[in-house]
């Protein structure tokens, strides 16, 4: 079916739309986005954005992330312009927050766009709307996607490349004999998605059934090199970075490139891929129900009771690419890390309403869709209720507690705290500390950072503004300290090894942080 009526694509916009408002929603009850459940990434892709603003290449490479830092940094242009670089420099420092949220909603168009591009593809390849309707539906079926989807990092991006691989795919199952064309554009999708993410790179099976030898074997794989050199290009003057960083990580056992030598943890692996399964029950349910239909589609198929479909290869490759996203990223089994695989969800589930209405009565399959809908959704719109009512839950603990009481005392801010200062210092170190000697100059000269953890690009300790500070020094100044984070376990460690005997005065909670005092009271 080439053409679509006007009433269709008007359908086809309401889940693209409906998502993006979900998106707006969520970001908005989750302000301001230096909150400690907020600023790691968003800080560190603001400021690498900062970076590529002023013609230098980002130095959080870690995933390496470059098409947002890209966006963030045409957004900080656009929302400067008149101002010379050193100026939009000050602009964006002296009050960041408003610049992070344009540049965070300036993302959402990329995911609207994407999803009605695979909704349109679905629609053209099964001639129906519900398939289409239900491939578009990903977003809402885990609340992962718009959890991490809603902020200016990769996920956003992810959302819309796994849309665009999922959309040329039945492209492809559509025109029935691929061409060089589409291999291309599933090569170029892919290798945007890498560009982003490098976990992303699983979702390379979806053409595997797809595509002939040589288009599987030369035209695609050199589409993908292509895109990800072109969409990495700002990036490639620290490529050491990365390679550093990836090298530990393909070569240690444990997270980041911790643990002991070796890719996988034997002990643990296998437990983090079940368990990454049992959590993800939509998915999952999906996959087995691609599963058994694929098996009953080959036996039909060798008694030629069948004839043959493209979307059973479609929903191989999908399956496929789902199953080896689990498995790639169970090493370290964080849930944002499968927004890709819960991509897939709504285009297996197309997949499977075109491959099923070969097998049963046009009424009995309308019926048992509709059902296997009216379950989406009343499973879909309480989750993103709660997810909502969540966030504005965290926001309001987080602010329970207003750090403008402690005047006149110190402010330590640990891993990982509410507070504009914290959020700049950790995304500064992301840059390289290349922004700390001038916002030195006028932040408050009380408050200071204590990195209680090694990270990716630093280590632990206490600074101001990425300069080294004693912490018996800094209190011995004060006639008050006030430490606040949301990892006390740590803190109160380093505090017995910095300051053996030492002990504090009150602890107070504000949402899922600890706040410490000595000196001063932090009750009401």
């Amino acid at each position: 079916m080439d053409r679509i009526t006007r009433q269709a694509a008007a359908a086809l916009w309401i889940l693209p739309l409906a998502f993006v408002l979900l998106l707006a929603l969520m970001l908005w009850v989750s302000l301001p986005l230096w909150q400690v459940f907020n600023l790691d990434p968003d800080y560190y892709y603001l400021l690498n954005g900062l970076r590529l603003l002023e013609g230098l290449a980002p130095t959080d490479l870690s995933h390496p992330g470059t098409p947002v830092q890209v966006i963030i940094a045409l957004v900080l242009r656009l929302a400067t312009l008149g101002m010379s670089a050193a100026e939009a420099v000050e602009a964006v420092l002296r009050d960041p927050e408003p610049y992070l949220v344009a540049a965070t909603l300036a993302l959402y168009p990329f995911v609207a766009v994407a999803l009605y591009v695979l909704g349109r593809a679905v629609h053209r390849a099964t001639g129906s709307l519900w398939p289409a309707l239900l491939a578009q539906s990903s977003p809402f079926l885990s609340m992962i996607i718009p959890k991490f989807g809603l902020h200016a990092k990769p996920e956003p991006l992810l959302i819309a490349a796994a849309a665009l691989l999922a959309a040329a795919a039945f492209s492809a199952a559509r025109a029935g004999r691929t061409s060089d064309r589409h291999a291309v554009l599933m090569g170029v999708a892919l290798g945007f998605g890498i560009a982003c993410k490098v976990q992303f790179a699983a979702l390379g099976l979806v053409p595997l059934f797809l595509l002939d030898g040589r288009r599987l074997l030369v035209v695609y794989p050199a589409a993908i090199a292509a895109s990800v050199l072109v969409f990495t290009a700002p990036a490639l003057p620290n490529i050491d970075l990365f390679l550093d960083l990836w090298g530990r990580i393909l070569t240690h056992s444990g997270a980041y490139g911790g643990g002991g030598e070796g890719i996988v943890d034997p002990g643990r692996y296998p437990r983090a891929v079940l368990k990454m399964f049992s959590s993800k029950l939509i998915l999952s349910a999906t996959l087995l129900a691609a599963a058994a239909v694929l098996v009953l589609y080959v036996r039909l198929r060798r008694r030629g009771l069948m004839e043959a479909d493209p979307l059973a290869r479609v929903l191989a490759g999908l399956a496929l690419a789902a199953v080896s996203t689990f498995v790639m990223v169970a090493k370290q089994p964080a849930a944002h890390y499968l927004v890709p695989a819960l991509m897939l969800t709504g285009p297996m589930l197309a997949a499977l309403w075109g491959l099923t209405r070969t097998l049963a009565p046009a009424r009995g399959h309308g019926r048992a869709w509709s059902a296997v809908a009216a379950v989406l959704v009343l499973l879909t719109l309480p989750a993103a209720w709660r997810q909502t009512a969540e966030l504005a839950d965290w926001t309001r603990g987080a602010r329970s507690l207003d750090m403008n009481r402690f005047k006149g005392c110190a402010k330590i801010f640990y891993d990982s705290a509410s507070s504009p200062t914290y959020a700049l210092q950790r995304g500064d170190m992301n840059a390289q500390a290349r922004y700390s000697p001038r916002l030195a100059e006028w932040m408050p000269a009380d408050e200071y950072s204590w990195f209680v953890n090694d990270h990716t690009w630093w280590k632990e300790g206490l600074v101001r503004w990425a300069v080294p500070q004693r912490l018996d020094e800094v209190m011995a100044a004060y006639p008050c300290v006030v430490f606040r984070g949301s990892q006390p376990w740590n803190l109160l460690d380093r505090m017995h090894k910095a300051m053996p005997g030492f002990t504090f005065d009150q602890r107070c909670e504000a949402g899922e942080e600890s706040v410490f005092t000595k000196g001063v009271s932090c009750k009401p």
